[in-house]
């Protein structure tokens, strides 16, 4: 739904802007998976077609657009998935594609929560390591040593995020129509 905030577009159309838009280095995108998605989301109202056109091999493709419904839903959705527990690669990455499209003061609620639980965790971290740390087997040291450092740096990048989210400096692409040419 968050690609067709930027107009209106055929199921294939908006797997090769989400490939443009690297989504693939953090998810799948399988094309069958999206056209059933597409598919469902007109059926409950959040999409609609609004064009069919002729295909060089002699078939159709619907079009599509987002509805006011389905924009409601899909701005619903990315709050909710930037305040999602768990890996931060698996619940901002694919919302950071979007972030212009997000109320900025749920995000950064949602991300100073983030900031809150990393620390948490980082906290955590070093309370087991001084515990453990002498009995521990090398390969367990070094792996509490990454799991502290990937906090760290999570933890750089959640403020980074925050600082333009509070300042107001988040914009979408600024030229879209280099997007649709490539």
């Amino acid at each position: 739904m968050g690609v067709l905030h930027r107009g209106d577009f055929h199921p294939y159309e908006i797997k090769r802007r989400l490939s443009q838009a690297m989504i693939e280095c953090f998810t799948d995108v399988d094309v069958g998976t999206l056209y059933y998605a597409v598919a469902q989301l007109a059926r409950s109202g959040l999409l609609a077609a609004v064009a069919h056109e002729r295909v060089a091999r002699g078939g159709m493709r619907t079009v599509y657009r987002i509805t006011p419904r389905g924009r409601d839903r899909f701005r619903e959705l990315l709050h909710a998935q930037f305040a999602a527990e768990g890996d931060l690669r698996q619940t901002l990455y694919g919302p950071m594609l979007f972030l212009h499209l997000a109320d900025l003061d749920l995000v950064a609620a949602a991300l100073r929560h983030q900031i809150d639980r990393q620390n948490a965790r980082l906290a955590e971290i070093r309370k087991l390591r001084q515990q453990w740390e002498a009995m521990l087997p090398t390969g367990s040291r070094h792996l509490m040593q990454h799991m502290a450092e990937q906090c760290r740096l999570d933890l750089r990048w959640l403020r980074a995020v925050l600082a333009d989210v509070e300042a107001g400096s988040i914009g979408d692409t600024p030229d879209p129509g280099r997007l649709a040419a490539k």
